[in-house]
């Protein structure tokens, strides 16, 4: 008997051996859509070969990462594998966006987004949400996933793209997507699926909003050069309580700020104090804003739970599958804090798949946040 949904993990950190050990977990489903998510140690393109030959028919998408997981796995530098069948996602198409040959970000998209709706015969801008779904995995380190975003929601203003950047085990050099036997280190892969289940998109952030609120100076790009008028790095941490040169990782991860709409946070991270005084953020940051400083609410495992439980409401059923994708500025804490037992066993409810992302996208680019799409 054939299965519905498989998520399989490899913790080899050789790509023979990782599908090896994937390859028979599935062979038991018929599969449409089959992605995968990989430590940038790994031949990325023979994972996707190996996937397209168990499942000629499927559309086969994938990324580096900053560590994988499932419901009952959890590492960094191994393999995680979500198929799903017919029964799940009644058809599908995937495209690949690069903006490294000489294409705008723009154009490549919209190329993209073109190729989607001729395959599956669709006008993008009449679908239906509560059927269709998109998932975007961006190469994570060039900076185009606002543009990208911003693109899909003029190409499908009514469709929800979710996913997550791809990573590189925190190394910061390279990352990749993958797809059709091709890599790119400057794009971003699509996946365009009509469901055969409810779904729902989940959210959420172990963060809230404090009255501390910063406006925004100049800007260039995700480098932020002014805050309340001052130079960007002395002002932040004078109002986080630290010394310019005492800013880094820890610092950064306790204090992000936050774009606040309807009393929820959607975070931007800081990530660099660069020499000139200026801040590298994770995400642009429009000139002009408002951001609040967020304080963490200490309660990541008990928020994921929450985020989880109340989505798995949402959908009025036990949820057949989910795919998670965890900033890792959250994989950063879970570590630090030790927290690896209790955030595996909150995610052990439902077969999960996902990986520490690079920054997180649904509607916007935000940080600190796990995006999760949960199937019925």
């Amino acid at each position: 008997m054939t299965r519905d949904v498989v998520c399989a993990h490899s913790y080899h950190a050789e790509t023979p051996a990782a599908l090896a050990e994937l390859t028979p977990e599935l062979r038991d489903i018929e599969a449409t859509a089959i992605l995968f998510f990989c430590s940038a140690q790994h031949d990325g393109i023979a994972i996707n070969a190996a996937m397209k030959e168990l499942a000629p028919s499927a559309e086969v998408i994938g990324c580096t990462t900053g560590g994988e997981f499932t419901d009952k796995a959890y590492s960094q530098g191994g393999v995680t594998v979500v198929a799903l069948s017919g029964n799940k996602v009644r058809r599908c198409a995937a495209a690949l966006a690069e903006y490294d040959q000489g294409i705008a970000v723009d154009e490549a998209v919209r190329t993209a987004a073109a190729s989607l709706a001729a395959r599956l015969s669709i006008d993008l801008r009449a679908i239906n949400p509560d059927t269709w779904i998109g998932v975007v995995l961006n190469e994570g380190l060039k900076g185009n996933e606002e543009e990208v975003n911003s693109i899909l929601g003029q190409v499908a203003p009514l469709l929800s793209f979710l996913g997550g950047s791809a990573g590189d085990n925190f190394e910061l050099k390279e990352t990749a997507v993958f797809y059709d036997g091709r890599v790119s280190k400057n794009g971003s892969v699509f996946l365009l699926m009509e469901l055969a289940v409810p779904h729902v998109i989940l959210k959420t952030s172990s963060f809230e909003p404090t009255e501390t609120r910063l406006r925004i100076g100049r800007v260039q790009g995700r480098i932020i050069q002014e805050i309340n008028g001052q130079p960007a790095a002395a002002a932040y941490a004078a109002i986080v309580g630290a010394k310019p040169e005492d800013l880094g990782a820890m610092v950064f991860a306790g204090n992000p700020l936050g774009v606040v709409i309807e009393g929820e946070p959607w975070v931007r991270s800081p990530i660099m104090a660069l020499p000139d005084g200026t801040l590298l953020f994770g995400c642009k940051v429009l000139e002009g804003s408002e951001l609040h400083l967020l304080r963490s609410t200490n309660r990541l495992v008990e928020d994921t739970r929450r985020a989880l439980d109340e989505a798995a409401k949402r959908l009025g059923r036990e949820p057949s599958v989910g795919i998670l994708f965890n900033c890792a500025h959250r994989c950063m804490e879970i570590k630090v804090k030790d927290l690896e037992a209790p955030f595996r066993e909150v995610i052990s409810g439902f077969p999960v798949a996902g990986f520490h992302s690079y920054g997180e996208s649904w509607l916007a680019h935000m940080n600190h946040t796990l995006i999760g799409l949960l199937l019925g």
